[in-house]
């Protein structure tokens, strides 16, 4: 079988940069190839070269044998060649119809053909087993996370794609959802549509993935067939020394009560929350995507106001009208969505890290303490190890990893000694997690107090001193390191049964 799309030796500099040397790969029509790499190793920038966004410095792309020579990402879909981003590319306010066929439009004379691309629509959705759930006529706003991907999928296959490039797609995704994206992955290859996987999940990699292809620093390391290498392996691959173990746990000692929430309800959210965290642990938050879990902690810091119930810290009760009111209490949160609630994403690296604390160090006539901004900002870099060139560098050139180091730092720095975590891996690769593990252990072993929402059970299995379990935005369960288990968890998140009862 000869391969649809090749990139040939491609290389790729950039001002001071070289971030692709020499990259040769081979994909095939019918399977689905996993691109694979710590952040920072080359995968953005090789399927931006292979989409039409970059240009590369040397090599070339080619296609059926043919040398591709894009001019932009209008060229690259007009060869077939899609890419479904991490961040969705719906258009909220329009119609699942209106977004399939969005710049595609058909027309009657000057007028849109709407009956026509309803047609279609339905057409595609019911072959796509997905005409009970989603209409042509919803509202894109008006559907979940999963299954707007399903409309970009829609897209997709009206546009008879060859290619179809795939970067992170499960990251906000419930374990069904996921097998449903997965259901629609076959019915691609079926199709001989050659996919392009990115995924830091390497469950998912072994799951749904046929190769491999492993870069390094902007470098080819190996290709292999998914049944022909293991999970040790690959992961070696990717950092280029030996990981004992992904996650990183140190025995804490426990400490007196920090924060505790009785009875805290949002309507329509979640319903008698009620649990104690304590100086010196992690307490893990588990549960289905839906379960309650972001909204409970965005009103335990003050971006949501409750219905009723009551948040205590280190014993006295507290009413949070605004996260202002949280980090004067020395509560810090990072958010579920870095690059949205995080981040000041055009910002340098040294504004992200002070953010928090600036009102706080204003010279008179309320200016910046340039000279404290520089020296605190520099001295978290160094501490937290962020790779950045300097701390002026914008904060969005960074990887994800690196990123969410600065988001840690700038609690770090405004002296918070409870941090609310929310999903703070994702989309983060293995040795950048490790890296993170550590930082949260520190943070505990020096008498913090951590409160760890994520999805990922074995993350949760992996670094949590307790756990508490939620399902429909109630509180199911309780369960200690010892006793808990992948099993346990799940049948706890999978059942409305109230604690207690």
């Amino acid at each position: 079988m000869q391969p649809c799309l090749q990139a040939v030796h491609i290389s790729k500099v950039f001002p001071g940069v070289k971030a692709l040397t020499d990259i040769s790969i081979d994909f095939y029509p019918g399977e689905v190839h996993a691109l694979m790499g710590e952040n920072g190793a080359g995968k953005s920038t090789l399927i931006k070269i292979l989409s039409g966004v970059y240009t590369p410095s040397e090599g070339e792309v080619l296609f059926n044998g043919e040398k591709l020579e894009f001019k932009g990402p209008r060229d690259a879909l007009d060869h077939g060649i899609s890419v479904i981003h991490q961040e969705l590319s719906i258009a909220k306010d329009l119609t699942v119809a209106e977004n399939i066929f969005l710049g595609e439009e058909k027309v009657n004379g000057i007028f849109l053909d709407n009956r026509s691309m309803i047609e279609r629509t339905n057409e595609l959705l019911k072959y796509m087993k997905m005409d009970e759930i989603i209409h042509a006529n919803d509202l894109a706003r008006d559907l979940t996370a999963a299954q707007q991907q399903m409309v970009e999928i829609a897209r997709v296959i009206n546009k008879n794609a060859k290619v179809v490039i795939m970067d992170e797609p499960t990251s906000s995704l419930s374990d069904h959802e996921i097998n449903a994206l997965f259901e629609q992955i076959r019915v691609l290859r079926s199709k001989n549509v050659a996919i392009v996987y990115i995924s830091h999940r390497l469950k998912e990699i072994f799951e749904i993935c046929d190769r491999a292809t492993v870069l390094r620093d902007g470098c080819f390391v190996r290709t292999d067939k998914i049944s022909e290498i293991s999970e040790h392996d690959l992961v070696a691959s990717m950092v280029g020394r030996e990981i004992q173990d992904y996650f990183i746990h140190t025995e804490h000692t426990r400490g007196e009560e920090m924060l505790r929430v009785e009875g805290l309800t949002r309507k329509g959210e979640f319903e008698n929350v009620s649990f104690t965290a304590y100086r010196g642990e992690i307490l893990g938050i588990s549960g289905l995507v839906g379960a309650g879990r972001t909204e409970t902690m965005e009103t335990i810091f003050g971006a949501r106001i409750p219905d009723s119930g009551q948040v205590f810290v280190s014993g006295q009760a507290v009413h949070f009208s605004s996260p202002k009111d949280a980090i004067a209490k020395k509560i810090g949160m990072v958010t579920e969505d870095r690059r949205t609630t995080g981040l000041m994403l055009r910002a340098m690296v040294k504004d992200n890290s002070v953010l928090p604390s600036l009102i706080y160090h204003m010279k008179k006539l309320g200016f910046a303490d340039d000279k404290w901004i520089d020296e605190v900002s520099n001295e978290y870099k160094d501490k937290l190890r962020v790779k950045t060139p300097s701390v002026e560098t914008i904060i969005a050139n960074l990887s994800g990893g690196n990123q969410q180091k600065v988001v840690l730092a700038k609690w770090l720095i405004a002296e918070s000694q409870i941090l609310i975590l929310d999903e703070p891996t994702r989309g983060i690769d293995v040795n950048a997690k490790s890296e993170f593990y550590a930082l949260m252990n520190n943070f505990v072993d020096q008498g913090g107090t951590i409160i760890m929402v994520s999805s990922e059970l074995p993350e949760v299995l992996g670094v949590s001193d307790r756990i508490i379990v939620m399902c429909e935005g109630h509180v199911t369960g309780e369960l200690s390191r010892e006793e808990a288990t992948e099993t346990k968890i799940m049948q706890l998140a999978s059942t409305v049964t109230k604690r207690g009862e």
